[in-house]
């Protein structure tokens, strides 16, 4: 079924767009999301097999960090080149052979036998894995209108989300009954399948959508790089998303040695506790999707709908997680840091749906730019908190940075406005 959203000229000043509503959802909740979810999985496997991988390999606690981390450099580094390989060739071709490429990296990682192999296979990984957010936002711009994407960027964070929140049982079960070499094999042959799906069922765009001016817009006479470079928003959304992972990335990859090492905590326990705040950050993405599109509908106003989420989301997930690591009932700082996660959720919204709203035809360098800044904070920031660690012998001070970071990217997402697109500034 397609239909013409003629209100949009309206309320966005923008021309009706041919859209196939049932088959957006029908490709998001099919292909997009569930390969996000895999995606999500494969980097689960690395982070709550690690304490295992340590002990076996006796890598120090630097060691096993920058093994973890490293997926996020050559991911990071990509980002922008990813993102216009998937406007020039679209998502369909890009993220077949970027999940069809980490995936048998994900297979091999249990082959690893040094820390010079593991540190190849991640940085392999994080090279197929670099067409995956582009690709998945720019689907989500072709087949949504602007007041459903909210909605949609919630269906594709939540089931990115959702793999820490199963990953952690999941995961820790399988390696202490059999090995944890087992959740490599299984969402790596799990990748491989998926990507073939993607291959013949993923489509760039509805079948009933007739080209738009700007498909059909020779390449030179796009927006050149220079034009985004000297936008302050282009920016802005940089630094905000660069701030907003430095917070996360406690959460992603060393949460499970702040419960094992600093809470004592045994392995299995952990990784039922390390899930939990995923969970309040996988509701917390549907939730700010729905208010998100609510408030646009009530307000005619793009920047009401996104910028103020973003900077009360930001500010108070750096704060809390620095409050919670003061809470010695560890009941209470699950909670804490839960609802520190969770408000993550109203920042991610904000600037994934900002991120489609800054341009009219090139999300893919929009979106390449923000996850290269965000995953690039993700993949130096635990370094950094590890060493201040080893310094100090004090996870509080570690956790002074996300807090500064939260306080930064809130003021960075105030001089966002996505009502304002970067090609007309």
């Amino acid at each position: 079924m397609s239909e013409i959203d003629a209100g949009l000229v309206d309320e966005f000043g923008m021309r009706p767009v041919r859209t196939s509503w049932g088959g957006g959802w029908v490709i998001l909740f099919a292909l997009v999301a569930p390969i996000n979810l895999l995606m999500s999985l494969d980097r689960q496997a690395m982070t709550l097999s690690a304490p295992r991988i340590q002990a076996e390999f006796g890598f120090s606690l630097v060691q096993i960090s920058i093994i973890i981390a490293s997926v996020l450099w050559t991911y990071a580094l990509l980002q922008i080149p990813a993102g216009a390989l998937v406007n020039r060739y679209g998502p369909r071709k890009c993220l077949f052979i970027g999940c069809l490429a980490w995936s048998v990296a994900t297979i091999l990682t249990p082959m690893g036998s040094s820390f010079a192999s593991f540190l190849l296979i991640r940085l392999a990984m994080g090279v197929g894995q670099s067409p995956d957010w582009s690709s998945s936002i720019v689907t989500i711009n072709n087949w949504f209108q602007p007041r459903r994407r909210a909605r949609a960027n919630a269906v594709l964070l939540g089931f990115l989300y959702l793999g820490s929140v199963i990953g952690g049982p999941m995961l820790t079960q399988m390696t202490a009954h059999y090995s944890w070499k087992l959740g490599f094999y299984v969402f790596g042959v799990g990748g491989v399948i998926w990507s073939c799906l993607w291959s013949i069922f993923m489509r760039d765009r509805p079948a009933t959508e007739e080209p738009t001016v700007e498909d059909v817009k020779p390449e030179a006479d796009r927006v050149p790089m220079k034009r985004f470079l000297r936008s302050r928003q282009f920016w802005f959304i940089g630094v905000h998303y660069m701030c907003l992972l430095t917070i996360q990335s406690f959460f992603l990859t060393l949460m499970p040695f702040y419960l094992m090492d600093h809470r004592h905590l045994q392995f299995t326990s952990m990784g039922w506790l390390y899930s939990l705040p995923w969970a309040f950050l996988y509701v917390s993405v549907f939730l700010s999707g729905m208010i998100a599109d609510a408030v646009l509908r009530r307000t005619g106003s793009v920047w009401k709908a996104r910028t103020p989420m973003g900077m009360i989301g930001t500010f108070c997930c750096g704060t809390l997680l620095l409050v919670g690591d003061h809470v010695q009932n560890v009941t209470g700082m699950i909670v804490i840091f839960g609802l520190a996660l969770g408000c993550s959720g109203l920042s991610q919204i904000s600037i994934w749906t900002s991120v489609q709203d800054l341009t009219s035809g090139q999300a893919g360098i929009v979106a390449g730019w923000t996850t290269f800044w965000g995953n690039a904070a993700s993949g130096v920031a635990p370094i950094v908190m590890v060493y201040i660690v080893r310094m100090t012998g004090s996870w509080s001070m570690a956790l002074l940075l996300p807090f500064i970071a939260g306080m930064i990217g809130a003021i960075c997402c105030s001089g966002t406005h996505p009502e304002r697109p970067i090609e007309g500034t």
